[in-house]
């Protein structure tokens, strides 16, 4: 089975269950107050970015796909929560042909954010279900927040502003 495919069965089974999505704090060995996986990923423009660059400022950590619906619908959140300049959003795009889906599709869709290209064996490192999948990481790259299923700008702003006070 394809793997776009085997993704779309598991996000149409995960979000039958978690009833068409919701916030959850546990993810399996991904919890609350440990460090997330570490990564080095290739970005839209070829440079590579790595997990340990991310450290010392809040993280918004985004799986998504170019064919989600609902990842799509969160995308203006994300802008809005990347212009407020209180973490750095991270988008993490899961699509099988990679560059070739992702460029045109952030470049259609304005999308200012840094954009990433991730693959199957990086989800299931940070057991990932389905997508939109989305981590909340403090100064530390320490899980804060696990969002399976969209995100809004609003509770995203409730988990960075718990970050900055120290909480």
């Amino acid at each position: 089975m394809k793997s776009s495919v085997k993704t779309i069965l598991v996000c149409l089974l995960v979000g039958a269950w978690l009833g068409c999505g919701g916030a959850s704090d546990d993810a399996g060995g991904v919890a609350i107050g440990s460090r997330a996986p570490a990564f080095s990923l290739k970005a839209l423009d070829g440079s590579t970015v790595t997990s340990r660059s991310l450290e010392g400022g809040a993280v918004v950590l985004n799986f998504w796909a170019t064919w989600c619906g609902p990842c799509l619908k969160e995308i203006p959140d994300l802008e809005q929560v990347a212009a407020g300049r209180g973490a750095n959003v991270i988008g993490i795009a899961l699509d099988d042909d990679g560059l070739k889906a992702v460029k045109p599709f952030v470049e259609a869709h304005g999308i200012s954010y840094t954009v990433l290209l991730g693959d199957q064996e990086l989800f299931d490192r940070f057991n990932g279900l389905g997508i939109p999948y989305t981590l909340v990481l403090d100064r530390a790259y320490r899980v804060v927040k696990i969002y399976r299923g969209p995100a809004t700008k609003e509770s995203l702003e409730e988990d960075l502003k718990a970050i900055n006070r120290g909480a």
